[in-house]
This record gives structure tokens, C-alpha cells and sequence, in this order.
């Protein structure tokens, strides 16, 4: 009968701690969401702790000309959280023996036509330590020696994947959504799939028509549309030991390099992700001004909590801080909160 009324009480407690963070968190939000100044904020907010949903909120439009309003199960461009989503994929294919991860990108594609093929190692594409700018031109760097984003690192990385496979990338990252039951996510230009996804706007700035045609080049950059309802379901399959060996996770979230992001302040480069130090944080920010689309999924290990804010719109590229203004300042309450937590 103790241990009953223990276990009862262990339960209770949990659960008054999770409606408790709820309660602080749910209007504390609503009145970040509800700042108006600059420009209002116009998306999704998921807030999920052990893949239960703690907070949610859907404001503006999917469609501004229809008046069609946005919900929960409104697709967006993910931008660069995609580039997590392809360094899985190598991964798996790494732990199927296809891919070693030391080895030059020349290894792969034995034709391709830079030199510089026979240098740099699909490590450094994942890392951007590569130095690669773009084909025909000199490496920015001596691979390994120094960080610098690459969007082009990750092309080199689709191409990687589709030759030692065989199958397109949309195809893999479809067999991989479904693994993870992420049901309303795809890669730009797989309609029907992914049809109705969030309009996106430029702030300021003109309306834009929502876009389903990214640059190959970009797809497995910043190419993925999906939810924040998959998103979650994303981050428990990463996060939960359901998709990568534990010697391929470690090595993922292992800080290979140092950068200074505009808002997440200084963060590890992983495989496709950023991280702190202590990587109580984990996951990216996706950008681009010229689709319109502001995302940030970020997953706290210490407290297995999810913190995703998907936006169809976007600030100048050269006022960012305010571009991700209310992604900084739920950021802000919801980590020390989960540290808090852990305590």
C-alpha cells in the first residue's frame, strides 16, 4: 500500500510539474506572440515535453489574398532544419557500410570534374568545414581547418546519396518520413504530397505566390516542407534512439567546430545541427528571404522538451535579430525553464 501511495504521489507531482510549466508558459507566450511592434508574428508555436504537447498556437494566414487561416497542420518550408533530416540519411547509409565518412567526396563520384573532389571528405560536407563554394571555383579554406556555412556542401551530399543508393533523394526522404510517421512532410515539388503548404510573405515587402520549386541544388539544404506536429515526431526518433546508432548519434552532436550565430549566440557544429557546449540545446534556424519562410527546432535533452516555431514570413536579411525576435524571446523563457526542470 506505501509504495502504491509513492507511486501515486511520484505521478501526481509529475503531472502537477508539467501542467505547472504549462501554465507559466501558455500566457507568458501569448504575450510574446501578441507584440505587434515591427511586424506581428504570423505562424505556429509548438511546445512539447516527452512528446506531449504542452503548448500550441497557430496565428496570421496561410493564405493572406483567401483569408485563409493558418493551423497546426500547415505546412512550411523548413529551410536549413533540413539539413538534419540529410545527415541522417548519410549516417544510415554510413552504418550499412556504403558510405565512409573519412573518405573524399571523389570516392563517390569518381567524375566529377573539380579537383578538389579528391580532397575534401564527406565529414567536412557535413560539419562545413569542407571549404567548398561552388563548382569551378577554389576552395575558401584548407578542408578541415576552419568553419564556413555551406548550403552547397549539402548538394554535394544529395549527389553522395543518390549514387550509393540508387534512388532520388525525394525517395529516401520519403522512406525515412515514414519510418518516423511524419505523414505530412515531403520535399518541394512532390505534389500532391505536399500540397497547401503556408503562404509566405516578405516583411517588408511584397506578398509572394507560396513557392513549391527550390533550386536542386538546395533541396537537401533547405528543401524539406513539414509541420510542427512532424517536426515533434522528428526530434523523438532522433532524439529517442530510433533512427541512428548510438556511436552515429554521439557523433552528429559532436561540436566539430565553433560558429557565432546571429541568434542563438555561440554554438558546436554537429552533422546538420548546432549545439552548446554542454548540449543542453540542440537543432537550427532555417532562413531565406527570398522564399519567405523563419523556422527554429530546437530539442533540451536534459528534459526531452521540443521547442519548434515555423513562420511563412521573413525580415531583411540584414536586421536578423528582429527577424527572429519571437523565436529569441520564447527561446528564452522555455530554456531556462528546462534547465530549471532538471534540477
Amino acid at each position: 500500500m506505501l509504495t502504491r501511495t509513492l507511486l501515486l504521489a511520484g505521478i501526481f507531482s509529475c503531472t502537477v510539474n508539467l501542467l505547472g510549466a504549462q501554465q507559466r508558459w501558455a500566457p507568458a507566450i501569448d504575450s510574446i506572440l501578441a507584440v505587434k511592434q515591427i511586424r506581428a508574428f504570423n505562424g505556429v508555436v509548438l511546445i512539447a515535453k516527452d512528446g506531449k504537447v504542452q503548448y500550441e498556437k497557430s496565428i496570421g494566414y496561410a493564405d493572406r489574398e483567401k483569408k485563409r487561416q493558418l493551423d497546426m497542420d500547415s505546412r512550411f518550408i523548413i529551410m536549413s532544419v533540413t539539413k538534419q533530416i540529410t545527415a541522417v540519411m548519410v549516417l544510415q547509409e554510413a552504418e550499412k557500410g556504403r558510405i565512409q565518412l573519412q573518405q573524399t567526396l571523389r570516392t563517390y563520384l569518381p567524375d566529377f570534374p573539380d579537383r578538389w573532389a579528391d580532397t575534401i571528405t564527406v565529414h567536412q560536407l557535413l560539419n562545413h568545414t569542407s571549404g567548398v563554394v561552388w563548382y569551378d571555383q577554389p576552395l575558401a579554406f584548407t578542408p578541415g581547418s576552419r568553419y564556413a556555412y555551406s548550403n552547397f556542401g549539402y548538394a554535394l551530399l544529395k549527389q553522395v546519396l543518390e549514387k550509393v543508393t540508387g534512388q532520388p533523394y525525394r525517395a529516401l526522404a520519403s522512406i525515412l518520413f515514414k519510418k518516423c510517421g511524419m505523414s505530412h512532410s515531403g520535399v518541394a515539388g512532390q505534389l500532391p504530397a505536399i500540397q497547401g503548404y503556408a503562404y509566405s510573405e516578405k516583411v517588408p515587402g511584397d506578398i509572394l505566390t507560396p513557392k513549391d520549386t527550390i533550386p536542386d541544388f538546395l533541396l537537401a539544404g533547405a528543401g524539406v516542407v513539414s509541420t510542427a506536429g512532424d517536426l515533434l515526431r522528428w526530434n523523438q526518433h532522433l532524439h529517442g534512439g530510433k533512427l541512428l546508432r548510438d556511436s552515429s548519434y554521439q557523433a552528429m552532436i559532436t561540436a566539430w567546430q565553433h560558429r557565432d550565430h546571429s541568434i542563438l549566440g555561440r554554438m558546436g557544429a554537429g552533422y546538420g545541427v548546432l549545439l552548446t557546449d554542454d548540449k543542453k540545446e540542440i537543432g537550427h534556424t532555417g532562413y531565406m528571404s527570398q522564399l519567405g519562410f523563419t523556422t527554429i527546432n530546437l530539442y533540451f535533452p536534459a528534459t526531452r522538451t521540443s521547442m519548434i516555431v515555423l513562420e511563412n514570413v521573413a525580415w531583411k536579411e540584414s536586421d536578423l535579430p528582429h527577424g527572429f525576435s519571437f523565436e529569441k524571446d520564447i527561446l528564452s523563457l522555455i530554456s531556462p525553464v528546462a534547465k530549471e526542470n532538471h534540477r
